[in-house]
């Protein structure tokens, strides 16, 4: 309607046929008014950003932001939140392979069987090689001896690491969040420094009359969090503290709720939005070479770091 107003003056020039300057001066202004009027009209929140405004089923969550200095819930604001991080697909399979993942790579069997050659004695032949009515032996310490070494014993140290592409941990951390927040467990606070007292009686009682179940789990901006919340947590033993750079699908899955600052959950959604919508390959390849220093330098400090444990 905008671009025929413009066009309309024109009309009465020859037989109303207008120039390929002068259409595409008209169009580019027509273009621009209306990308203006769009943005205006859909109040498009630039905390938002990377949101498909064209998807039809796009829905924008929204979450109640309450705070700690009563036992009462208190609710002070309510705020947006991204439907990239908290409205995934619920891929229960992406799931389970970051929690089997995160089980496994960090196993370590230092279990080592000696062999023959690594058992102490057994030098000299027991008994000579006939005319004695025994089988043939050349040492006590054969495998088929009661005390001799093993022959396809464990070998340690052994690892299960492996490395799953960036792409399905960020995919399962997603998912570990949105059914966090749609199964009502994800608190979100004002900011921790906001309790009252060090007492662990004052967060038993903010866990019974918010619900917040056995378990919980407070996830901080940084590693510096409240004296207060740190002293009160120590003395339970199912209350634990985590910065948000520790965030993990197992940990979200362990505890019954999870209690985030409004801090961390604005480093939190950033951080996956930049992961999710980098350049870069989300499937780099790790090795296990890369890390076996690391793995097995763990027991530098041991008695005998050259020859670890057996059994």
């Amino acid at each position: 309607m905008q671009l025929a107003q413009h066009l309309r003056p024109f009309a009465s020039f020859g037989r109303g046929v207008l120039s390929l300057r002068t259409w595409r001066k008209f169009s580019s202004v027509n273009r621009s008014s209306v990308a203006s009027e769009d943005a205006g009209e859909s109040g498009e929140d630039e905390s938002l950003p990377f949101i498909n405004k064209y998807d039809p089923f796009l829905v924008i969550p929204q979450a109640w932001v309450s705070s700690l200095a009563t036992a009462e819930e208190n609710k002070v604001d309510i705020i947006k939140l991204h439907p990239t991080v908290f409205r995934t697909l619920p891929r229960l399979d992406l799931l389970h392979r970051n929690i089997t993942w995160q089980l496994m790579y960090r196993n370590l069997d230092l279990t080592k069987m000696l062999s023959k050659a690594e058992m102490p004695g057994g030098g000299r032949k027991p008994w000579p090689q006939k005319k004695m009515g025994r089988h043939h032996a050349g040492s006590i310490r054969a495998p088929h001896f009661s005390r001799g070494g093993f022959a396809h014993g464990a070998r340690g140290p052994r690892t299960w690491f492996y490395m799953l592409p960036d792409s399905i941990r960020l995919e399962g951390l997603c998912v570990a969040l949105t059914l966090k927040h749609v199964q009502n467990d994800l608190v979100i606070v004002d900011d921790f420094a906001s309790l009252p007292t060090n007492e662990p009686q004052y967060l038993h009682d903010l866990a019974d009359l918010r619900n917040w179940g056995y378990s919980v789990l407070f996830v901080s901006d940084s590693a510096d969090v409240s004296t207060k919340l740190v002293e009160a947590c120590n003395e339970i033993s199912s209350f634990t503290i985590m910065p948000v750079y520790g965030l993990n699908c197992f940990s979200l899955v362990k505890y019954e709720t999870v209690v985030i600052c409004q801090k961390a959950l604005k480093i939190l959604q950033e951080r996956i939005l930049l992961q999710k919508n980098r350049a870069g390959t989300m499937h780099k390849k790790y090795r296990y070479l890369d890390m076996k220093k690391i793995l097995l330098g763990e027991a530098e400090k041991e008695m005998d770091p050259k020859f670890p444990p057996f059994i």
